[in-house]
């Protein structure tokens, strides 16, 4: 049997290890809080698996306790300020290596690395977005052929929306801050643009949702701008997906008052809880040169043991992770969406998150 190790048993990391068992991985995990321990130690026993648990720190113990584990892949779960450190080691070991990613910078260093003394293939990214939908689209543009256009537009919502910015608290306040402020980028006319965060609004029609917003936002298109401009796409461009009214009000915040992260975290924590009944709203359209359309709205909610986020998110890294940890995309250093095998991937996500279709 091959086997993984979750660094970091976080919300995320109980579902990457939850996910991998499933794919039929012997899975190790290891966490240095005591707190969180605890409370993957509860989830795992309501979820009916038994990973193997080592306490302490993935980084400092790596010689001590993963490599012993001689596993096939490591999957971080761990905040993105210890990435690189964990890659590092994982690159000097020739050990298989994925990460969630949150940080455009720190993945840049660990694909660097990784293209420079990389024997086994590492790929950085692998949350919702980027990540799970990013390979979908490299699957769509394989598939209509000739693309001329992408557009990405990816959201978690409450499913019950209340307050004045309708929305719920899915993941920290400052990986928020961040993509509402940095800048991003986009293809236009064949070329790489900088683009202001929290602009060019428009609107979208789900099935069972109604309308929402969709804005530009920071993180969410990584290498996909690469592989499209390869494939010679003249236009592609991510944005995120709120309930109508959102961006004005934080365009008020951020941009008329000029509020720092200090004040953005205080604000938003008073406006707005933390959440687990959540659902992640996908939409993903891509047209051709000679007019056709391929495209995939999806719509994944929580259930009784995983938020929308976990599933997307955790789920979503672990389908590349399974495939990575088989040894399929060996012989490549830094992996990027375009190389993820497609046929394995929808199998791996059919059998992890069947409700969607692509």
């Amino acid at each position: 049997m091959l086997n993984a190790v979750v660094a970091g048993l976080g919300i995320q990391g109980v579902a990457i290890v939850y996910a991998m068992d499933k794919l039929g991985f012997n899975v190790s995990g290891v966490e240095l809080s005591g707190d969180t321990l605890k409370s993957a130690g509860e989830t795992f026993v309501k979820l009916g698996i038994q990973p193997e648990i080592y306490t302490g720190d993935a980084i400092e113990g790596f010689d001590n306790v993963i490599v012993p584990e001689e596993p096939d892949i490591v999957i971080s779960a761990l905040p993105f300020n210890f990435n690189y450190a964990l890659a590092y080691r994982c690159i000097n070991h020739g050990i298989r290596y994925c990460d969630l990613g949150g940080n455009i910078e720190t993945a840049d260093r660990i694909n660097a690395l990784a293209d420079e003394k990389g024997s086994a293939p590492v790929m950085t990214d692998l949350g919702l977005a980027p990540g799970m939908v990013n390979v979908v689209a490299e699957i769509g543009a394989v598939e209509i052929g000739n693309v001329e256009s992408v557009n990405i537009r990816v959201g978690g919502l409450p499913v019950n929306p209340t307050g004045t910015l309708k929305y719920g608290l899915l993941f920290s306040i400052q990986g928020l801050y961040n993509e509402y402020v940095e800048n991003c980028y986009s293809l236009k006319d064949g070329k790489k643009i900088e683009i202001e965060s929290l602009t060019d609004v428009e609107k979208i029609d789900f099935e069972g949702l109604g309308e929402l917003e969709a804005f530009n936002t920071s993180g969410g298109i990584a290498s996909t701008l690469e592989s499209m401009q390869e494939k010679g796409v003249m236009n592609c461009d991510y944005k995120t997906l709120r309930y109508p009214g959102h961006v004005q009000y934080i365009r008020f915040l951020l941009k008329d008052c000029k509020m720092d992260l200090e004040h953005f975290t205080w604000a938003i924590s008073n406006a707005c809880e933390y959440i687990t009944e959540d659902l992640a709203a996908m939409h993903i359209e891509l047209i051709s040169s000679d007019g056709k359309i391929w495209k995939k709205q999806m719509v994944v909610r929580f259930d009784e043991n995983f938020t929308a986020m976990q599933k997307t998110t955790g789920f979503g890294a672990a389908a590349v992770a399974g495939i990575m940890g088989n040894g399929l995309m060996d012989g490549v250093k830094s992996a990027m969406y375009a190389d993820v095998p497609h046929d394995k991937f929808r199998e791996n996500m059919k059998v992890l998150i069947p409700e969607m279709v692509f």
